[in-house]
């Protein structure tokens, strides 16, 4: 058996060296800085028509990921939508299609979008109404 004060400095030595190396676990926020994650449209006036026409437009979705997770905040009722990434990036197409419940009216729904452990928001404008 070792002696006590041997013991102990072999146990404090492996205490540090466990704390400074991690134990093998991941340490967030002490590597390199993380690319933030960004969103925008393709235009930012989407005009959807009460006759039940789809309206596709470009989501740009800049991100390390390849996935992202996309959802809308204050969509009007009777208003829905449908994202689908491209096969290679979280870019892709938001679609907007009227029911007949739908209001017209002008809204400003927020999209949300979460990717690589990350969140961006885009305000935009939203025209319900006649067929343009």
């Amino acid at each position: 058996m070792a002696p006590l004060p041997k013991l102990l400095l072999v146990l404090v030595l492996g205490v540090v060296v466990c704390a400074w190396s991690g134990c093998g676990a991941h340490v967030t926020g002490t590597g390199p800085m993380a690319q933030p994650i960004s969103v925008s449209l393709n235009s930012p006036e989407v005009h959807v028509p009460l006759d039940g026409t789809p309206v596709h437009v470009v989501i740009l979705i800049k991100s390390t990921s390849e996935t992202a997770l996309v959802s809308l905040i204050g969509l009007p009722g009777g208003v829905q939508e449908m994202y689908a990434a491209s096969d290679t990036n979280p870019s892709g197409s938001l679609t907007f299609t009227a029911t007949r419940t739908a209001m017209a009216g002008t809204y400003m729904p927020t999209i949300v979008v979460n990717s690589a452990g990350q969140s961006a928001s885009l305000r935009f404008t939203l025209v319900v109404g006649k067929a343009m």
